[in-house]
């Protein structure tokens, strides 16, 4: 019988108490191995991590397709690489509330329009935007919403404009790890997603937020809703789709309504000192005051905590404006263009509709009519149509 050396033994023995070990830490690592491989599909094929010119570069190819993230949307980054790509003519910028205005609104300029609703969402971004902008991409009309918080000293920025214009190159390590947490903490949206991955993307959705709710910015830069369109007379009663509802921001002087008797000189000064800039290089720009609903509206109007302000800011915009040579429309009240609170989607949101109407009054200015060839055709046409409703205005042809 063949002796075994105590080397031998020794080897095969650790090898056997190794074997059991190994193929129960491979079995145990397979699971999360196998989701973190998923969870990178579904982060690829979504484009939920592609870096901003590959987006762009994809809807400049699929000019229908939307994009909307659900871990970092990239207001300021995404369209401000956009217009210094496209160079608009016609400009719109402002917070969200200046989202859905859209090309088809402006006639024959409709191919040089670019909406960068979003990008501005203090005076400080105004401002900012306005130096960083490079001379050779300025605008022949910015139309420029401003709201009322803006001139609030108890309201601070919330963003740095240049921080925010500098993301989006592509994804960092930290940001994979931060987006790979947010899918297993949502494992129906992990799932569905997985599944759309395994076909081809039809929607031409990119990003996770644009594939799971319809939503997204256009390739004009204005914002499609994912909010499905009311069907019934009942479904079209106005509903404040805010959490918490505009109207409890308001009365509670909450959010970006904290009670405040008068303008900030500084932040006055601070947009006299930017409409000056434009004024000099011959920007026409046009001042929008966004709507409220009625109920926000009454309530800014006769609170004693907001009045006086809210009363200072109707009456400072047009002025400041004017001193420039600078129309302003004051849409406020949704009736200042013959509609009412069913254009609106929530208490501070007008939807594509009410907007439509407000570059339909721009164009008693004969300035904007001039500069906005071909606009009132376009949009008698489209808001006669039947298949116009109080949010969607009918562009077809």
């Amino acid at each position: 019988m063949p002796r075994v050396s105590p080397i031998s033994a020794v080897q095969g023995s650790s090898r056997n108490i190794w074997r059991p070990f190994l193929l129960h830490l491979l079995l145990f690592s397979l699971l999360p191995g196998l989701l973190l491989l998923a969870g990178e599909v579904v982060l690829q094929t979504s484009g939920e991590v592609w870096p901003l010119p590959r987006v762009t570069a994809y809807q400049r190819t699929h000019p229908d397709s939307l994009f909307l993230r659900s871990v970092d949307q990239l207001f300021y980054a995404y369209k401000y690489r956009r217009i210094l790509e496209s160079r608009p003519s016609i400009l719109v910028a402002g917070s969200s509330r200046t989202m859905k205005f859209r090309a088809p609104m402006f006639g024959d300029r409709a191919d040089s329009f670019y909406n960068a609703g979003g990008i501005l969402n203090s005076l400080r971004d105004l401002h900012d935007f306005s130096v960083t902008l490079p001379s050779s991409v300025t605008p022949a009309v910015l139309l420029l919403g401003l709201d009322p918080w803006w001139f609030n000293e108890q309201v601070a920025p919330a963003f740095s404009f240049a921080d925010e214009i500098a993301k989006g190159a592509g994804f960092s390590f930290d940001e994979h790890v931060m987006a790979l947490r947010w899918l297993f903490v949502s494992p129906q949206v992990l799932a569905h997603q997985a599944r759309l991955a395994l076909r081809p993307n039809d929607n031409q959705a990119i990003g996770i937020a644009a594939r799971e709710t319809g939503g997204g910015f256009r390739f004009d830069g204005s914002h499609k809703s994912r909010l499905p369109t009311p069907r019934t007379e009942q479904e079209w009663a106005f509903v404040d789709r805010e959490t918490p509802p505009v109207i409890e921001r308001v009365r509670s002087g909450t959010g970006n309504f904290p009670p405040a008797t008068s303008l900030s000189r500084d932040r006055v000064v601070l947009l006299d000192a930017v409409l000056a800039a434009y004024q000099t290089r011959h920007v026409l720009v046009i001042g929008y005051l966004p709507p409220f609903s009625s109920e926000v509206l009454a309530q800014l109007e006769s609170d004693p905590r907001h009045r006086f302000f809210w009363a200072d800011f109707r009456h400072a915009m047009p002025e400041l404006l004017g001193k420039h040579g600078f129309p302003l429309f004051d849409a406020s009240a949704t009736a200042s263009v013959g509609l009412d609170d069913r254009a609106m989607s929530d208490g501070f949101h007008a939807e594509e509709t009410f907007q439509a109407r407000v570059v339909r009054v721009l164009l008693d200015d004969e300035r904007i009519r001039a500069a906005l060839p071909g606009t009132q055709a376009a949009l008698d046409r489209a808001l006669a149509s039947p298949r116009t409703n109080y949010w969607q205005p009918d562009f077809a042809r």
